[in-house]
């Protein structure tokens, strides 16, 4: 029998960030000296506290199933944080842990997506959101939003995307690709414009605490007025180096956690029982392990920017937020190089692994064909040697 992949399948690309990750091992493999700052990932070690609350509870046996959404104490501890940190009102059943926020978005989106419904997205976005709107049959009203007014929705922009068939609004803060953070008052006006009318809000707010700069932001979730209508999603990845292993939440009203929990029942299931344990220790301890990545992380930033800054043909801005440079390269679509024509980023990319030994993701994951994505959630020494590569290719490249 010749296999051929579903019609649902076929619908969907592949996610190039979890391409690239495979990509850049395999080239390793192969000998090929490469420099990932394709990968979402903290370079961090998971913090010892963590850690060690892991093994203890594997020691101890909590090796079982937990509730499908999630051990009460964990539940309990998010409540507990987001209610000291931006004063929002949670009880435990209105909060679902899942196998990572990626699976909370995909929940989300599921429970309240129709086919026919219509989900506005500003781009650039992050590269999963719009596969999963279509997985679910909806479709996704794009909103662009460019460098200039630095890749954030503007009331306008979202009274403009607006019709009878809106169901869902989804709003990552700080931003993956551009580390773009909406402040406090941009939130303010976005949520005038939300109230007026019936639809939901996505807040994905993974990044919300590797914020620079002093920014003055906060958290969806302490407008009491869209309280019935916002879907929080957040996790343990980015904030404590927990990408491995894999947990995340949502915070909604319960009529909509109950439907997410539905549909977690048949699928994952609950997270695994000793991430949970972690992530317990995670949120309930110190924050000291956190601050101390964002300032490193800080001061990679600042490094790289300066850094890019110096090269002929791109332009970056300063990111206030998250772990990510999203670098204009539109000066360099078209050109030719060492005889090859650079008609695409993913052209550029292309270029640049091959041949700069530097891994970067193309735009058109997140939506630009102007951008690509660097991540600078690695050490010091190898961001140094990844600017100077990059130096060189990107000054062949306007020669």
């Amino acid at each position: 029998m010749r296999f051929q992949e579903s019609q649902l399948a076929a619908r969907i690309q592949p996610s190039q960030t979890v391409a690239l990750t495979g990509l850049v091992a395999e080239l390793r493999r192969n000998g090929k000296d490469i420099i990932d700052l394709g990968a979402g990932e903290p370079d961090f070690d998971t913090p010892d506290p963590v850690r060690h609350a892991a093994i203890t509870a594997i020691q101890k046996g909590k090796t079982k199933y937990t509730p499908n959404t999630g051990t009460i104490a964990l539940r309990e501890a998010i409540a507990s944080a987001l209610q000291k940190d931006y004063g929002a009102d949670y009880q435990p059943n209105e909060i679902i842990v899942s196998s990572g926020a990626k699976q909370s978005v995909f929940n989300a989106i599921l429970a309240v997506c129709n086919p026919g419904d219509e989900v506005i997205l500003p781009a650039p976005y992050w590269v999963s959101y719009p596969e999963q709107i279509r997985l679910a049959g909806a479709t996704a009203k794009i909103v662009i939003n460019p460098d200039n007014d630095d890749f954030k929705l503007t009331p306008a922009r979202l009274r403009a995307a607006i019709t009878p068939r809106t169901k869902l609004l989804i709003l990552n803060s700080p931003s993956n690709p551009t580390g773009t953070v909406y402040t406090t008052a941009e939130l303010k006006t976005l949520v005038e414009v939300i109230r007026q009318h019936e639809f939901l809000v996505l807040a994905d707010e993974i990044y919300i605490k590797l914020i620079y700069d002093g920014v003055e932001t906060t958290s969806l979730c302490t407008f009491s007025e869209i309280r019935d209508r916002l879907i929080l999603v957040n996790g343990f990845s980015k904030s404590y180096a927990m990408t491995g292993w894999r947990l995340g939440y949502a915070a909604a009203p319960l009529a909509i956690v109950k439907v997410m929990d539905k549909i977690q029942s048949h699928t994952t299931s609950n997270a695994c029982s000793i991430s949970q344990e972690a992530g317990l220790a995670a949120i309930s301890g110190h924050q000291e392990a956190v601050e101390k990545m964002r300032q490193q992380f800080d001061e990679r930033r600042r490094f790289v920017h300066q850094g890019l800054s110096k090269m002929p043909g791109i332009s970056v801005r300063l990111p206030k937020g998250a772990f990510y440079m999203f670098i204009n390269v539109g000066e360099l679509i078209g050109r030719q190089v060492n005889g090859k024509k650079l008609n695409t980023p993913d052209d550029l990319c292309q270029y640049l692994v091959e041949n700069a030994g530097v891994a970067l993701v193309a735009g058109e994951a997140f939506g630009s064909m102007l951008h690509v994505r660097l991540s600078y959630a690695t050490d010091m020494k190898t961001l140094q040697e990844a600017m100077r590569r990059l130096e060189m290719a990107f000054g062949d490249m306007m020669g």
